[in-house]
C-alpha cells in the first residue's frame, strides 16, 4: 500500500474522529475542508475544496496551499498565520485565493493544529473554510454606493433614510434569528458558524451607525455638555475597553494616566465614541505583538489624550489628508484590513464638535499617534 494512500486513510479516519457523520456531511456540502502535514503539503481535500478551487484531488495531493496564493496579502500576513499555527494555536481570518482558472475568491478560514501527544508539536493542520466572495462583492458594491450617494449633498437625506430602513431592518432579523439558533443548538462547530453570522451582523450595523453619525451626528441645538473628569473617564471606562480589544488580538496594552482630576466640558458619549473608534483602528492596523496604548497629560490649560500604536504608521495619503469621510476609506476597503474609512473622520468630527483639537502623526518610535486636545475646565 502506497504512502499516499495510507495518508489518505489516516486523514479520513482523523476527520471522522473529529466530527460526527452527520456534521461531516454538512461540512462537505457547505465548507472547503483540507488537511495538510507540518510542511503545509495537502494530504486531504474534500469535494467542495476541489469544486471551488478548480483543481482535482490528484492535483492537490502533495501540493501546498501556495498553489492558491494571490498578491492580495503581503508576506507578513502569511508569516503571522504560520507563526500562530506552528505554535499550536488556532488561526482565523479572511484569505483571498486564486482558483485554477485564475478567478479570485475569498474564504473565511479556521486553521486548527493537531498536536503529537508525545512531542506536543503540530503534526497536521485541519483547515475549514467558507467562501465569502459574494459577501465581499456585495460589500464593495455597498461601499461604492455609499461614496457616490454621499458625495451628492442633495441626495444625502433620502439615501440615509432609505438605508436605515432597508439595511437595519433585515440585519436585525438576521441577528435575532442567530440568537434564537444559539439558544437551541448544542453542536459547538455549528455554534461557531452561527457566531460568525451574528458578529458580522453587529459589525455591519455598527458601520451603518458610524456613517449616519458622521454625516449628521446630532442636532447641536439640543446638545448637552457634561463636566467630565477626563482622567477618570480614560482610566476606567475607556481603558478597560481598549485593553480588552488589545488582549483579544494579542497586542500589548499600556497606559500612562496621572493620578489627578482634570475636567473638561463635553458630551461624554461623544468623547467615548471618538476614543473607541481610534482604539479600534490602533488594534486593526497593527500586528500581533505590537504595543497599543493611551496617555493623558496636562500643560497649562490644555489636556492631551494620546492614543498610539507601534504598527506601520498611517499611510502618507491619510497623513496629508483632511480626513475626508468615504475618501480615505476608498483606498483601504476590501483589502486585507477591512473598513470604510469612517473611524478617524468620525473621531475628528466628535472632537471638534466638543470644542477640542484633533491631530495625528507617525514616527518610527511609535508608529501612529492620534491625539485629542481639550481646554481644561475649572470646576466651580
Amino acid at each position: 500500500m502506497s504512502l499516499r494512500l495510507l495518508n489518505n486513510i489516516y486523514s479520513l479516519r482523523l476527520l471522522n474522529n473529529i466530527y460526527t457523520e452527520e456534521l461531516s456531511q454538512v461540512l462537505n456540502d457547505h465548507s472547503l475542508v483540507s488537511i495538510s502535514d507540518v510542511k503545509g503539503r495537502i494530504v486531504y481535500a474534500n469535494s467542495k475544496f476541489c469544486e471551488v478551487s478548480g483543481y482535482t484531488l490528484a492535483e492537490l495531493m502533495g501540493a501546498d496551499h501556495r498553489i492558491l496564493k494571490t498578491d492580495v496579502h503581503d508576506d507578513a500576513f502569511f508569516k503571522n498565520m504560520w507563526k500562530t499555527i506552528a505554535s499550536g494555536k488556532k488561526w482565523q481570518g479572511e484569505i483571498c485565493n486564486q482558483a485554477k482558472c485564475g478567478r479570485l475568491y475569498w474564504v473565511q478560514s479556521t486553521i486548527v493544529p493537531f498536536l503529537n501527544k508525545e512531542t506536543n508539536k503540530p503534526e497536521q493542520y485541519v483547515s475549514i473554510r467558507t467562501e465569502i466572495t459574494h459577501q465581499k462583492k456585495l460589500q464593495e458594491k455597498l461601499d461604492r454606493l455609499y461614496i457616490k450617494a454621499l458625495a451628492a449633498n442633495e441626495a444625502k437625506a433620502n439615501f440615509l433614510s432609505n438605508m436605515t430602513h432597508e439595511l437595519r431592518t433585515p440585519l436585525n432579523h438576521i441577528i435575532g434569528f442567530s440568537e434564537i439558533l444559539e439558544m437551541n443548538i448544542k453542536d459547538d462547530s455549528l455554534m461557531e458558524n452561527i457566531s460568525y453570522i451574528k458578529e458580522a451582523g453587529y459589525d455591519l450595523l455598527e458601520k451603518i451607525g458610524d456613517m449616519l453619525n458622521l454625516v449628521d451626528y446630532c442636532n447641536l441645538h439640543n446638545k448637552k455638555d457634561d463636566l467630565i473628569d477626563i482622567t477618570k473617564l480614560v482610566n476606567i471606562e475607556f481603558s478597560d475597553y481598549f485593553k480588552s480589544l488589545a488582549q483579544k488580538s494579542n497586542r500589548i496594552f499600556t497606559k500612562s494616566i496621572p493620578d489627578q482630576e482634570i475636567f473638561i466640558t463635553a458630551d461624554k458619549m461623544n468623547i467615548l465614541t471618538a476614543f473607541r473608534k481610534v482604539a479600534e483602528n490602533s488594534v486593526r492596523f497593527s500586528s500581533e505583538g505590537d504595543n497599543v496604548g493611551v496617555s493623558v497629560s496636562a500643560k497649562e490649560n490644555i489636556v492631551t489624550i494620546a492614543i498610539s500604536d507601534t504598527g506601520p504608521g498611517l499611510p502618507k495619503h491619510i497623513l496629508t489628508s483632511k480626513l475626508e469621510p468615504f475618501i480615505i476609506g476608498e483606498r483601504v476597503v476590501t483589502k486585507a484590513k477591512s473598513g470604510m474609512g469612517l473611524g478617524l473622520p468620525l473621531a475628528k468630527k466628535l472632537c471638534v464638535q466638543n470644542g477640542g483639537k484633533f491631530g495625528h502623526e507617525a514616527g518610527r518610535e511609535f508608529g501612529t499617534q492620534i491625539y485629542f486636545r481639550f481646554p481644561i475646565t475649572q470646576p466651580e
